[in-house]
């Protein structure tokens, strides 16, 4: 990771984003200033943003992933939060931008390439269809613009990550959805999927919503356990667990699925 950073411009075919250097930060920032994305320079595997956080607490239904596939690369904060808690995992993330995300790596804002650490360049949709992998967790991080693709939140997408899963494995995904409407056909077809295996939360003072399925939720836990881990899980990865765990009771009937 550069000690050193002056901000510059990338524009490529699917992107026009400014690359700012702030309070020891990197930002991406898209043509109308909005925060795509950001990593902390001294501590890059500390989650900057409230999102990601509500996104990986996924973790707390799952076993340790052994193999995780995230779609969306953005400026990485999630490869090194997960390079940095689970280093033997294998990661593979996928974006279209190559450009992009060639540039990134060479200013060494992005991890470089590693053993289990896979960069592939490639239309997330394609992707999913042509993958013969398994994975322990999918991580979906992926817009269109200011919002999340349609083709992502249509059954047939669904269908295909659910594919990609192990027996034990989780999906999660990080939306931005404006329609009500669309939201509940996408979460009525994700908890169909996943046969009532599901969870969504509301990110305060943001516009996103995350969504998790899960395949084979961990033994029943009541409230106090489910604490009890969130605490502890929570000295592991650096962040409040419990608080999202709130989040997740207050906005998740309890007895009808993981909680």
């Amino acid at each position: 990771m550069v000690e050193k950073f002056e901000n510059f411009k990338i524009v490529t075919a699917q992107n026009s984003i400014d690359v700012c250097y702030h309070q020891g930060r990197v930002e991406l920032r898209s043509r109308d200033n909005a925060l795509q994305s950001m990593v902390n320079l001294e501590n890059p595997h500390r989650l900057e943003l409230k999102n990601l956080e509500h996104l990986m607490a996924v973790l707390l239904f799952i076993p340790e992933p052994e193999r995780i596939l995230m779609l969306g690369t953005a400026a990485g904060s999630l490869l090194y939060f997960l390079n940095h808690h689970y280093p033997h995992s294998e990661i593979t993330t996928v974006d279209i931008d190559a450009e992009l995300i060639e540039q990134l790596l060479k200013k060494e804002i992005l991890p470089p390439v590693r053993t289990g650490l896979d960069y592939v360049y490639d239309d997330a949709a394609r992707f999913i269809t042509d993958c013969e992998q398994s994975y322990d967790l999918v991580l979906v991080d992926i817009f269109n613009g200011s919002q999340s693709p349609a083709w992502l939140l249509e059954k047939e997408s669904i269908d295909k990550l659910y594919r990609l899963l192990t027996w034990r494995g989780a999906l999660a995904y990080n939306l931005i959805i404006d329609s009500e409407h669309d939201f509940k056909r996408f979460y009525r077809d994700l908890r169909l999927v996943f046969d009532g295996q599901t969870l969504c939360l509301p990110v305060k003072g943001l516009e996103n919503t995350i969504a998790y399925g899960i395949c084979s939720p961990q033994p029943g836990r009541d409230m106090t356990q489910n604490i009890e881990h969130a605490t502890s899980l929570s000295q592991r990865l650096g962040f409040n667990l419990v608080g999202v765990l709130s989040v997740i009771y207050n906005t998740n009937p309890v007895g009808r699925g993981v909680i």
